[in-house]
């Protein structure tokens, strides 16, 4: 059987193969089958098994120094496809103004060159069903196309990301036959990785130790291994590593574990809805040649070297409260999640007649409806930029293994509230720009319109970690090269966010998968 579970097997295996990798989310999937397609035996060790278990989510608690973020339990989830059996599936790259070289905020380039990552494109985008139209505009020939914002690039680009159906969102849904029939592929269960053999010499790591909750052991030898269990962990797994080399593995780089950035969010404006299918018409998702696309209003580059802030951008956000829309929603992530609950079906059967004008509006109009009692919220979403004090290391707390948690000690800085403002004032304009502010006026939250007010005290993190094992070109200030993989410890790489330099004003998850393949291709290459 090619999926395993420690839980339920004898204790003290060894297995080996030429590679290893740490998690089976998305981005380990899409490594683990990418190898295994090409006839590359791999070793997949994931901490949960194939339904949400409460007590392995357990071991996601992270030791939060200042109490301030609330998304190590609610951001990450354990199991067979990862995080992906949440994901809200919003698919749109980090644009190449955002990966280049930003003087005004003091950030080089990124070190991977934006058309690397491009030649994945197509390939991600046909694997999730979302077609190869632009990100950046919709084609206005076709139906669902109508209604459109405008588009001066004097404050906003216009962006529109792509989101596959809730089945696809979760990989396994995706991958689950290849990896069940392929037989380059094992995936362990209940296997969370606790410890380390290292070639201190050598600067090499020889094998790996994983447990389940029984105390059941694994131990797997690899020639190649790679951590793909998402920023906190990741970063948490070479903190361990380093730790058990007596901090030698990387004492000559002061990366580790710091930069940690997340996305910020703060709402900004609510929609006066008067005109409820105006309202509708310009802001609800579209399904353009069957594909939802969502509004992605992105600070442009002109604007934030103006301002001199990081990126930005705007989306709605809408709360369907108790209504049939809502319903549909429960059930189609629990399609998501593969567990639906009979009461779902039952809530959305009683509002016939609201299901039916969806139903019309996605036919004719190709929109999703939004009941005029539903508001419209306009959400603020900004990139924080490095700073070397937010950071991850390692606390004196362990979890139920015995193996210490992540100590993150975290906050919000001023240098976020001016990007916030930034995108606050250009909205303001933008909408006068556009003649909005008679059809459809804003109504602003109360941070925004006092001049004493501060948009940061609102804000909360929207769980897309990022930075704590940066890539760079210089080892000192970096922990994996622009291949991935460790300076110091050459035969691990990372596939996460934990590498991403700066986070730009894009949802993580498509970069984080573009990345993946690119190692699997520079995987392949070894004895080719």
């Amino acid at each position: 059987m090619p999926i395993r579970d420690l839980a339920r097997e004898l204790s003290g295996q060894s297995h080996s193969a030429p590679f290893c990798v740490v998690g089976a989310g998305i981005a380990g999937l899409l490594l683990a089958t990418r190898l295994a397609q090409h006839n590359r035996k791999v070793i997949v060790v994931e901490s949960g098994t194939v339904a949400f278990d409460p007590a392995i989510h357990e071991l996601n608690d992270i030791d939060d120094a200042g109490g301030g973020y609330g998304r190590a339990m609610t951001g990450r989830y354990r199991g067979l496809g990862g995080s992906s059996s949440r994901w809200g599936g919003r698919m749109i790259p980090i644009a190449g103004f955002d990966q280049g070289a930003r003087e005004h905020v003091d950030q080089p380039e990124w070190p991977v060159a934006p058309h690397i990552l491009r030649r994945y494109q197509q390939e991600l985008e046909a694997l999730f069903g979302v077609g190869h139209d632009s990100f950046d505009e919709l084609d206005t020939r076709a139906p669902g196309s109508a209604g459109l914002l405008i588009d001066t690039g004097e404050d906003f680009m216009t962006r529109w990301a792509k989101c596959p159906t809730f089945k696809r969102c979760n990989i396994i849904s995706i991958l689950g036959r290849e990896i069940r029939s392929n037989p380059n592929i094992t995936v362990w269960l209940n296997a969370t990785v606790c410890g380390f053999d290292l070639d201190t010499e050598a600067g090499k790591l020889r094998a790996i130790t994983a447990k389940s909750l029984y105390g059941h052991e694994l131990t797997v030898r690899a020639e190649e291994f790679a951590l793909a269990a998402g920023t906190i962990e990741s970063t948490r797994l070479l903190l361990l590593l380093d730790a058990a080399s007596g901090n030698r593995a990387f004492e000559r780089t002061d990366a580790l574990g710091r930069y940690f950035q997340d996305h910020l969010k703060a709402e900004v404006a609510l929609v006066d809805r008067t005109r409820a299918d105006l309202t509708n018409h310009l802001l609800s998702c579209r399904f353009v040649r069957g594909i939802r696309r969502d509004l992605h209003l992105e600070l442009s580059g002109s604007a934030q070297r103006e301002d001199q802030v990081s990126s930005g951008f705007i989306y709605v956000a809408m709360d369907m409260g108790n209504s049939g829309m809502a319903a549909i929603k429960s059930i189609a992530k629990g399609v998501q999640r593969q567990q639906v609950e009979p009461r779902q079906i039952g809530t959305a059967v009683r509002d016939v007649g609201l299901i039916a004008k969806s139903g019309f509006w996605r036919f004719w109009h190709k929109q999703l409806y939004v009941p005029p009692a539903v508001d419209l919220r306009l959400m603020a979403l900004v990139e924080q930029l490095p700073d070397p004090g937010n950071r991850i290391s390692l606390s004196e707390k362990t979890d139920q293994l015995g193996v210490r948690k992540a100590l993150l000690h975290w906050k919000v800085l001023p240098t976020d509230e001016r990007t916030f403002r930034s995108a606050a004032r250009r909205l303001r304009t933008y909408w006068s720009r556009a003649g909005l502010d008679n059809l459809c006026p804003l109504i602003w939250a109360p941070g925004v319109n006092s001049p004493d007010g501060q948009i940061i005290e609102t804000v909360e993190a929207c769980a897309h970690p990022s930075g704590s094992t940066r890539m760079g070109t210089n080892p000192a200030t970096s922990v994996v090269g622009p291949d991935l993989r460790c300076h110091h410890v050459p035969n691990v790489a990372v596939a996460s966010a934990s590498v991403f330099p700066t986070a730009g004003s894009a949802n993580p998850t498509f970069t984080i998968m573009q990345l993946a393949l690119w190692l699997a291709d520079s995987y392949l290459l070894i004895g080719a």
